[in-house]
């Protein structure tokens, strides 16, 4: 939250809290500012896609991530014939192909995603990627964070 948005929010408690009770207003009013300051304290972030953490999931397939309080970002490195199987999550995921091609399948649907493409993917919604060329690469945004990932419990690849 920037300052002016917490200069706003502390305006507007002043104007909207008319409590005859000095005590609770200002009790009230200091811990509107507390929590307005931890907000504009939280940590901004700065990465590399290509230098993120990043590990095999497979002998065709590689993903780095990096996670925030509200997403995560998968970055997807695959070689042709990699498969993410068939799978499903509480995120939403946005998939934008930088490099290569995929297929992707949900629903009873195909879609074929090229390089510059992109494809969103509601959550709860089974889904499967399928490398198309060597070498593609998919930007992954999910939201909320994906705590299987950050956990080390996303086993789905190693359904056949």
């Amino acid at each position: 939250m920037e300052k002016k948005n917490s200069k706003s929010l502390l305006k507007f408690l002043e104007l909207r809290f008319k409590s005859k009770n000095n005590k609770m207003k200002k009790i009230v009013l200091s811990l509107a500012s507390l929590i307005a300051t931890v907000l504009s304290a939280q940590n901004v972030q700065t990465f590399t896609l290509k230098k993120l953490p990043s590990k095999p999931v497979n002998e065709l397939l590689t993903r780095g991530m990096i996670s925030g309080e509200q997403g995560t970002i998968g970055y997807f490195t695959y070689k042709k014939g990699a498969v993410v199987p068939t799978h499903q999550h509480i995120n939403e995921q946005y998939s934008l192909i930088t490099k290569g091609s995929v297929k992707v399948k949900f629903l009873d649907k195909e879609y074929i995603v090229k390089a510059g493409d992109g494809i969103i993917i509601p959550p709860n919604v089974p889904h499967s990627f399928t490398a198309l060329e060597d070498d593609t690469i998919d930007i992954d945004f999910f939201t909320p964070s994906r705590t299987d990932w950050i956990e080390g419990k996303d086993n789905y690849y190693e359904k056949k």
